[in-house]
């Protein structure tokens, strides 16, 4: 579905690229997951593949997507929310195929809400009057609508409570194993990614930009038996379940 090819990243403004010769393949009924610090290049990486990258980078290499693949971005700002319009509304915006003269298919904005692991009456309510943590959910909805081939999530789970970040893990990777769709996580949030994910990218950056991350292409199994490098495997030793 999705193929990156030598790919180097560089923000203009330091000497060298955040990282450099990435090549790797994604297929349907995979889920892939990038972890590491923040400044690493995680959210860069997304947004080459959406190509959205902002003109302060500088990109080579090459990404073929499948042509016909249809793609949804689950943001991660809560700012990508309409503040005008009610959920249900926005919602209603992104159903697939949908004609502007057409009624609101009420079942799949509901359906969406549920996955998402919200109640139905937020289809009523105005990204103002929800939580934090309701908010995120509701990116993660305004994407399983849409039905796409390629879903790429940047951090849906940062400021959800663990009651519902477990179900909405759990179904992305639903999707990607059961509706043979392509998912891309990027996360902070080890602890789910190595329960849901079928090969992880780890980034791992310096303080001062000036230097290239470093670049690990492995597995969940490989880093719970310790088959990775040191970073990954510090990643993995940071879980409460290991401080005894």
């Amino acid at each position: 579905m999705i193929q990156i090819m030598s790919l180097t990243i560089k923000q203009n403004r330091h000497s060298a690229p955040l990282f450099s010769n990435l090549s790797l393949s994604i297929n349907k009924r995979e889920v892939l997951a990038i972890i590491g610090a923040s400044g690493c290049g995680k959210s860069a990486l997304i947004n080459v593949i959406m190509n959205s990258i902002p003109p302060d980078f500088t990109v080579t290499g090459e990404i073929i997507i499948q042509p016909t693949a249809r793609l949804a971005l689950v943001p991660q700002s809560i700012n990508a929310l309409n503040p005008t319009a009610k959920i249900g509304t926005q919602l209603a915006q992104f159903e697939p195929k949908r004609k502007w003269y057409q009624r609101k298919n009420n079942t799949a904005i509901h359906n969406a809400l549920i996955l998402a692991q919200l109640p139905l009456s937020v289809a009523k309510l105005y990204p103002y009057q929800l939580s934090g943590g309701m908010a995120k959910r509701a990116l993660s909805a305004l994407a399983f609508i849409q039905q796409p081939d390629v879903i790429i999530a940047d951090e849906p789970g940062c400021g959800i409570n663990e009651e519902y970040l477990e179900p909405l893990f759990q179904h992305y990777k639903y999707l990607a194993h059961k509706e043979n769709k392509v998912v891309i996580i990027v996360s902070h949030d080890i602890k789910h990614i190595l329960d849901i994910a079928d090969k992880i990218v780890v980034l791992k950056n310096t303080d001062d930009g000036d230097h290239i991350s470093s670049i690990e292409y492995t597995t969940p199994e490989k880093i719970k038996q310790g088959n990775s490098n040191a970073y990954s495997q510090a990643l993995w030793h940071a879980l409460p379940k290991h401080w005894n």
